[in-house]
């Protein structure tokens, strides 16, 4: 979409500037730079456009007579509540997947599988809370970007349209909601959670780089509400076996302690090596979609982050064969136990920084495609 915006004034000779910020076609902030020359004889020369300057982009220009283009101004938006929202919507993922597939595998005592699933249903419903302030802050920092700016403008009915994806994501929530009282006293409200979360992860993956891809959408959709559920079910598990199955330990009898422990780690290592297969197979496809090439991961801004989270990727999976070789296979014992919390806690905050260059990925322009 072109922008055009009236200059008040003549322009001296001289070399100007224009920035510009608003949201491109993923909703994410945007913003960038390009300059031009006015010549001695007042004939502009417009210098190229860089390659980071050839996002389309839905801009917000002013309607008032010789009005300049408007910033689109600081919209409270951060990488550090996107990575806040990631964090919370991967162990919610994973609180969910570990209620309905690892706990039933581990055939714990009913006392102690009871404790675990009340423990998932607490720590779900904490982190539902700060998915939807986080996810209703990035809202509005869309909103603030797509609404126009100028004495004409009169707030949303002047708003650019809104990507869909924030109904899923917050119908989502709300079926989340529900299906945390309802889970208290019946599974089903658990598969309820599982119907909520898979709309969030749909909701959270038209709100990004898919669901603005130049072609292939529904295949890129696909595959990011896939790399979704696959990272809650590995990394959301671990932090769910960590925070809430094995403190549930001590409901159960002292001589069960150690069996319970191995059956639950057992079956959360089953689930997670499945979980691992769709991460990397989703994530081969995305990386097939977004990059023009495999040069593209140390010639681009969005291949270099993303090829630093694909070496945390990597620490993350080999603590997982680690444990494998240390918890899984051996016979549990209280050294075990310890051992194994160490180190899953090391493996976690490991996950933490990959959230962390998912935040600084979605949030980067897309090499430019032919």
């Amino acid at each position: 979409m072109g922008v055009t915006a009236p200059i008040a004034a003549t322009l001296a000779p001289g070399r100007y500037s224009v920035a510009w910020r608003t949201a491109a076609a993923d909703a994410h902030g945007t913003s960038g730079r390009f300059a031009f020359v006015v010549m001695a004889d007042s004939t502009p020369a417009v210098a190229p456009v860089g390659a980071r300057d050839t996002i389309d982009l839905k801009t917000v220009v002013a309607t008032g007579a010789n009005a300049p283009i408007q910033s689109g101004g600081d919209s409270g938006f951060s990488s550090s509540v996107r990575w806040a929202e990631l964090v919370a919507a991967i162990t919610l993922i994973g609180a969910v997947m570990f209620r309905l597939f690892t706990l039933p595998r581990a055939d714990w005592p009913a006392a102690g599988a009871a404790d675990v699933s009340e423990r998932l249903r607490r720590l779900s419903g904490a982190v539902l809370v700060l998915l939807m302030i986080a996810a209703a802050t990035r809202f509005r920092a869309t909103l603030d970007l797509l609404t126009l700016s100028g004495p004409n403008a009169t707030g949303l009915s002047t708003m650019m349209p809104v990507n869909p994806g924030w109904l899923f994501l917050f119908v989502g929530g709300v079926v989340v909601g529900i299906g945390f009282i309802w889970a208290r006293s019946a599974r089903a409200g658990w598969m309820l959670m599982g119907l909520g979360v898979a709309a969030i992860c749909l909701g959270e993956a038209l709100t990004g780089h898919a669901g603005s891809m130049p072609r292939q959408v529904s295949l890129s959709v696909a595959a990011d509400v896939a790399h979704f559920l696959a990272a809650g079910g590995w990394i959301g598990g671990l932090a769910c076996l960590v925070m809430c199955g094995l403190p549930a330990l001590r409901a159960l009898d002292t001589v069960l302690r150690d069996v319970g422990a191995a059956r639950l780690i057992r079956a959360y290592h089953r689930s997670a090596v499945q979980c691992v297969v769709v991460v990397v197979a989703s994530a081969l496809i995305a990386a097939w979609l977004r990059l023009n090439a495999l040069s593209d991961l140390w010639t681009t801004d969005y291949g270099s982050m993303l090829f630093r989270k694909i070496v945390f990727v990597l620490i993350v999976i080999a603590f997982g064969v680690y444990h494998w070789r240390t918890a899984v296979i051996p016979d549990w014992d209280s050294k075990t136990a310890g051992r194994f919390r160490r180190t899953a806690i090391i493996e976690l905050l490991v996950g933490a920084v990959v959230l962390a260059f998912t935040a600084l990925l979605v949030s980067t322009a897309l090499p430019n495609h032919p």
